[in-house]
């Protein structure tokens, strides 16, 4: 049996979301509150009190505008007539909420057909490689939907796609920024950076996705690749050895290991090993003179060149007195 704390308790958090203007959870709060009060022995001043609290929360509920327009000709609280009303009153949540998902849905519904309608017409742009028409629909689609997930990256990684790296940037950082966990921009962003030849940039895209979502061989690839382009040879060594790690039949891998791996490391090179693990192998095990380390990779020596031998100083004629003369 409910006592009269807990109805004061529903009647005052009806009235709390009746100051927010929170109709749907002023409804259910009230209607809880008045089923409550009817099956309760609640007597006397404390019944009055409950009702004198009830009447000031119907009056909030029914000035609302929303309410208004559901019950035109109002609703008032008439004491003995709780169970009746707090079965009215759910029902008047129950249509609603209905009615909202209902509308929720057709907007939903709308609002996707209007972004398929606004992509779809900025691809066909972008196939007849019109840029500045395609980035008219792709920008207005985008304002009116910010929000909408993963909009910006399908715009973006369109725009790589069809080979206009630059104009993709834009939505796939702005979509990096509105969701850091979802992988998909940031692969994209990699690509358009690798397109524009943009190293540094594309090494810290490496850098963030192994940081956030961790490496593979396809990754380590890629980042041995860009570091060969910055003539970085040890780290696109180091790189490829990764990808060989991950996947020791990785052909892209070895041939960048196999390329590297003797021009830097001479005979210590081992198929497969790091950097590290190869110095660290070579002071454990050198004795004497260390071989000098050639990182030349046009084929030429990379050691100290020997001294020539010195030429020998013409042998002096002996002096004409000294000479001795042969008569034959």
């Amino acid at each position: 049996m409910s006592s009269p704390k807990s109805i004061k308790e529903n009647i005052a958090r009806a009235k709390s979301y009746g100051q927010r203007k929170d109709y749907m959870r002023c409804l259910h709060a009230l209607s809880l509150s008045l089923d409550e009060l009817a099956s309760s022995q609640v007597f006397g001043r404390e019944k009055f009190e409950i009702g004198i609290l009830i009447d000031e929360v119907f009056r909030q509920l029914m000035a609302m505008e929303e309410l208004k327009r559901v019950l035109p000709r109002g609703l008032k609280y008439v004491k003995g007539q709780e169970k009746k009303l707090a079965a009215l009153l759910m029902k008047i949540h129950d249509t609603i909420k209905n009615a909202l998902e209902k509308a929720a849905v057709e907007k939903v519904r709308k609002q996707k057909n209007q972004i398929d309608k606004f992509v779809l017409a900025g691809q066909k742009f972008l196939m007849e490689k019109n840029v500045k028409e395609a980035k008219k629909y792709f920008r207005k689609i985008t304002e009116a939907f910010p929000d909408e997930r993963g909009l910006l990256q399908d715009v973006g990684g369109r725009l790589v796609k069809t080979g206009f790296p630059s104009d993709g940037v834009e939505y796939l950082e702005r979509a990096i920024e509105k969701n850091p966990s979802d992988s998909r921009p940031y692969i994209s962003l990699l690509s358009a950076y690798e397109m524009m030849t943009e190293q540094d940039k594309a090494l810290a895209v490496i850098k963030d996705i192994v940081r956030r979502f961790g490496a593979n061989e396809s990754i380590f690839i890629r980042q041995a690749k860009l570091f060969l382009g910055k003539r970085m040879y040890t780290e696109a060594y180091d790189a490829a050895a990764a990808a060989l790690k991950a996947n020791p039949l990785n052909r892209e891998a070895k041939k960048i290991s196999d390329k590297l791996g003797p021009k830097i490391f001479g005979r210590g090179y081992t198929p497969g090993a790091t950097a590290s693990d190869i110095k660290a192998k070579s002071s454990a095990g050198g004795k004497g003179k260390k071989e000098s380390v050639s990182f030349s990779l046009d084929g030429s020596s990379g050691g100290k060149k020997e001294k020539p031998a010195k030429k020998k100083a013409p042998a002096k004629k002996p002096a004409a007195s000294k000479a001795i003369k042969l008569d034959f």
